[in-house]
């Protein structure tokens, strides 16, 4: 399988929706006359650098499931989403119940994108047989899995994935999209606006390469959400290996006031991510190591305390829609 272009996620479409018909303020944290800033909303000054560092795939591996809480505990890392159809998955809800003060959402897996390791629909390939190969499992990479897929299917399983996140007591704070899925296409992304629309959480919108969407109508929903992300980061391909924590501290530098999120994905460099991510060098074991290291390092903490950054996390965001 062909590596995923990484997301150059700035600015762009990365947002945060707010619901309800409030209006907390606009891209850069600017107040208007008669708006309040989302960081003056959640007490802080106008001009604060508030930053959410995430990290995607909880579940996936005991790996990924151990450096992700222990970088929550120990490091800079704020918030994580789960996905809820992988092999892991029971741990990783185990470990949100031992720690309930961890920042969780759900992260809607419609794609399985490695060579030997699996997962399919939570509601099982009969009943969506739109969303899997003729193996059963979800296809490994975004174009097939949007050549093939069913709205209305694709509604069905990523109510699954939330409803029994909620069943078995998981405090969801908000909802991203696993490779980008939830803009595959325009009727895909409407229905994760919906869907965070109607669960009032936070939704996470970037992309991967290029505009992910088309409409006009959509484009201009999406873009006067009165949330926006300041920034919206991660390390791009060419970073890899040995330039990744030298572009987190570069991003952190440059870190402007407003709502910025940071995205990892975090996991250890041994034998069963090796594993897992055979043939995989972009976002695999290696990869995943640099992200957990810069994430518990000393030194990332440091820089923050340097720039005047205050780490927040999904709660307060998803608390605040709520209001």
């Amino acid at each position: 399988m062909k590596a995923i272009p990484m997301l150059r996620i700035l600015v762009a479409l990365g947002l945060i929706c707010a619901f309800g018909g409030k209006s907390f303020g606009h891209e850069h944290g600017h107040s208007h006359d008669s708006e309040i800033s989302v960081q003056e909303r959640l007490g802080y000054p106008a001009d604060a650098k508030l930053l959410i560092i995430h990290a995607d795939d909880l579940g996936m591996s005991h790996s990924k499931n151990v450096a992700t809480v222990e970088a929550m505990r120990e490091g800079v890392v704020t918030s994580a989403s789960v996905m809820m159809p992988t092999p892991w998955v029971s741990e990783a809800l185990e470990l949100s119940q031992a720690h309930p003060e961890l920042d969780l959402g759900v992260h809607l897996t419609l794609t399985a994108e490695w060579k030997h390791y699996k997962w399919g629909p939570l509601l099982g390939a009969d009943d969506v047989p739109s969303l899997v190969t003729a193996e059963g499992v979800f296809h490994d990479n975004v174009p097939d899995f949007a050549a093939a897929a069913s709205v209305a299917e694709v509604e069905a399983e990523i109510r699954e994935q939330i409803d029994r996140a909620l069943a078995v007591g998981l405090d969801v704070t908000h909802l991203d999209g696993h490779m980008g899925s939830m803009l595959a296409t325009d009727e895909i992304a409407a229905l994760y606006v919906r869907i965070g629309e109607e669960y009032r959480l936070p939704i996470r919108v970037h992309q991967h390469q290029g505009d992910p969407v088309a409409d006009v109508d959509l484009k201009m929903k999406l873009a006067n959400y009165p949330v926006n992300y300041t920034t919206i980061d991660g390390a791009p391909p060419d970073s890899y290996p040995d330039g990744m924590e030298a572009y987190y501290n570069k991003a952190l530098r440059n870190l402007e006031p407003g709502l910025n999120l940071m995205v990892l994905h975090l996991g250890f460099d041994d034998p069963e991510m090796q594993a897992i991510m055979v043939e995989h060098p972009l976002w695999g074991a290696q990869w995943r190591q640099i992200d957990y290291d810069w994430a518990m390092s000393p030194a990332t903490k440091a820089i923050m305390e340097e720039e005047g950054i205050i780490l927040i996390d999904n709660r307060a965001l998803r608390d605040l829609l709520r209001r």
